[in-house]
């Protein structure tokens, strides 16, 4: 259950992320949102933690900042991934992943079961 609702709370935030920024369009449905958030979840699980791992250093100078850079990137790969997403560059997906990163800071608590 708190798979499902996580994935949720990111659809959500995806769906934000397209509505406010427009420089990111998620064509279709409500299907085609649940479907992107699927994939940036398993990009960022897969390829994310390899890029955190790297970035270790740039992480620790900036207090977890360059995860927003993180979640620019991962956004860039989905869009070139899926044809249901189109992201026009960085700044657009550096402002989707600002977006995402502080819904799901925002919502991390209420997700983990405490």
């Amino acid at each position: 259950m708190n798979l499902f609702v996580r994935w949720l709370l990111l659809t959500f935030s995806v769906w934000l992320a397209d509505l406010v920024i427009a420089g990111i369009d998620i064509s279709g449905g409500f299907f085609n949102h649940l479907w992107v958030a699927a994939l940036f979840g398993l990009a960022n699980a897969i390829v994310g933690n390899l890029i955190r791992l790297v970035a270790f250093p740039a992480l620790i100078l900036t207090l977890g900042a360059f995860s927003i850079v993180v979640n620019a990137w991962m956004l860039m790969l989905v869009g070139d991934l899926s044809d249901s997403l189109e992201v026009s560059g960085f700044w657009p997906a550096f402002f989707g992943g600002l977006i995402i990163s502080v819904v799901s800071t925002l919502t991390k608590g209420r997700t983990r079961g405490d």
